[in-house]
């Protein structure tokens, strides 16, 4: 670390990438972000880094957020089913979009 041309560019990733990793934590997708230092030079490095990458990531299976997602729809129509709400309520919405 240190010799990007940029001065500090590489410090200034590692701080970035760190924090959203920690984020990332925060919803269970922090192993789908990562960060490697390849030079233009090194064509078969960045070829390995990409594979196995991309291989950790279809390990992961689909991404979690999409199921949590569906499931927080369903929970929410369990709440509070449509015939709830009412027509009005759609035709509200439709006019305002």
């Amino acid at each position: 670390m240190g010799d990007c041309h940029y001065l500090y560019g590489n410090y200034m990733t590692v701080k970035r990438i760190t924090f959203l990793q920690e984020m990332l934590g925060l919803l269970g997708l922090e192993e789908r972000l990562g960060l490697s230092w390849i030079s233009s030079a090194e064509a078969q490095k960045f070829v390995q880094v990409v594979s196995d990458f991309t291989e950790r990531i279809r390990s992961l299976g689909p991404n979690p957020l999409h199921a949590y997602k569906e499931n927080r729809k369903a929970a929410a129509a369990e709440l509070m089913p449509l015939d709830f709400i009412g027509e009005g309520y759609d035709q509200q919405r439709q006019s305002m979009a």
